[in-house]
């Protein structure tokens, strides 16, 4: 273990050796949200990190005091006691990136930052939280705790800021290593409350590919040549896109991915990626979040195989494009005839977010021999099975543009590639028209 020095002065600094300053520090869930004051703004860890225990005591707090605070956050679970329904005039909550949050947004108390995802941290920042929540492992041997799965989406630059730093220490959770960073850690004499809550973290199962995710993926693989620096998100197509690059016999690959997934641990175990040709991070698999089961938790536990980052310096271009042969895959929701490609909204509804894919499409772009790759099905069927395109000749009013046409380069569906870089409006309608889903090709040349 490298001798870290913390860096935030938290209640107990100094005071005793970190297990004494752990008893110390240790409360029950109330006595955590007593520390919350009425119109603070709160910050906290998601998805698999999130604080259930602070969570619900804090709602409670709220609805005895009728006191209001603003939390800001992203991918929370739906079961979380904060977002519920009668708790919807007792929160504000912000988030830059949906996931279930968008059934929530009818409540009215749910709202949309327009950010891309490296700018995570400096968004929290900007708010000037008074409390931090987060979800940590149990400390080590010498009272250091790995922020896992999902930590990294509060920044250590909010930890420090923060007045108040609550850490809910939940035992089941794993350690990754942090390549020497002690910023992607928290000491037990950084906080200034913990409480324990030991559970099983929620898992994401791989999702299953089916036949069209294993075409476009086959499309996919050919345009990655060995010793690549790829980087690809959730799903089945992620999924099918490993199994292509493994079949393909691909060699020396690397990784570099906002998202670390399962498929990642069956093309390291085949040696498909060693992150060989490297030029940062060599020989190590580079994320800010893991996401999958317990397989890969097992897998990327403390291994030395695997680099743990924040998302400012993961999906900083600039860093991106520091590697050579970048390949970046990212999918989206619709692309119109001259480019543009909406990743994040159904019409003026926002859906997601813009995450990092412009992020990555600049970067792969930098890289030397790189490549940028925006994916997505042909078409796609309503509730009530009519079939649409997803090519379409304009976006619908409202829709976001979440990569302009002029930083799009390919473009893959189950009926082929399309290389749109440096081409003519009309190459370019063409050349998508040619990927489109047979049945609407005819209909889109009328737009030439």
């Amino acid at each position: 273990m490298i001798p870290w020095t913390p860096i935030r002065k938290g209640r107990m600094a100094g005071q005793g050796g970190w297990q004494e300053q752990y008893r110390a520090l240790r409360m029950t869930p109330a006595g955590a949200a007593a520390l919350v004051r009425d119109g603070d703004t709160v910050v906290m860890t998601s998805s698999a990190n999130w604080p259930y225990a602070v969570d619900g005591a804090l709602a409670e707090r709220l609805r005895a005091i009728r006191g209001h605070v603003e939390l800001d956050a992203l991918f929370a679970p739906l079961d979380t006691a904060l977002l519920s329904a009668e708790n919807t005039d007792l929160v504000d909550y912000n988030a830059n990136f949906f996931s279930g949050e968008r059934k929530l947004m009818e409540h009215g108390n749910v709202r949309f930052v327009p950010t891309h995802l490296s700018a995570t941290g400096a968004w929290m920042a900007s708010r000037k939280p008074r409390v931090a929540i987060i979800t940590c492992s149990a400390p080590d041997e010498n009272g250091w705790m790995s922020r896992s799965l999902w930590g990294a989406q509060v920044h250590r630059r909010v930890l420090e800021q923060a007045e108040v730093v609550i850490v809910e220490v939940n035992d089941q959770l794993p350690s990754f290593a942090s390549d020497g960073e002690a910023h992607m850690m928290f000491h037990v004499s950084e906080a200034d409350a913990i409480v324990e809550n030991s559970h099983f973290p929620a898992e994401n199962p791989p999702a299953p590919a089916d036949e069209t995710d294993r075409r476009i993926a086959g499309y996919i693989a050919d345009l990655v040549p060995d010793g690549a620096c790829v980087q690809f998100g959730l799903g089945g197509l992620a999924n099918a896109v490993g199994e292509c690059l493994a079949d393909a016999g691909k060699k020396d690959l690397g990784i570099q991915s906002e998202v670390l997934s399962n498929c990642v641990v069956t093309l390291m175990e085949k040696g498909v990626i060693n992150n060989s040709r490297k030029q940062t991070c060599p020989g190590r698999s580079v994320g800010a979040y893991f996401v999958g089961d317990k397989a890969l938790w097992d897998f990327a536990r403390d291994n030395p195989a695997f680099s743990f980052k924040e998302i400012d310096w993961v999906n900083d271009p600039r860093n991106i494009a520091r590697n050579d042969r970048v390949v970046s895959v990212n999918n989206a929701m619709e692309i119109d005839l001259t480019g543009q490609v909406n990743a994040e909204s159904v019409g003026p509804r926002q859906y997601s977010g813009t995450g990092g894919q412009l992020e990555w499409v600049l970067g792969a772009q930098w890289s030397r021999e790189g490549k940028s790759i925006i994916a997505l099905r042909s078409s796609y069927r309503d509730k009530q099975g009519t079939l649409h395109s997803k090519i379409v000749p304009q976006m619908a009013p409202g829709s976001i543009i979440t990569t302009p046409r002029t930083c799009v380069q390919y473009v893959v569906t189950e009926y082929g590639v399309a290389d749109l870089r440096y081409k003519s409006t009309l190459e370019r309608a063409k050349a998508l028209i040619a990927i489109a889903h047979p049945d609407f090709r005819e209909e889109l040349k009328k737009y030439l």
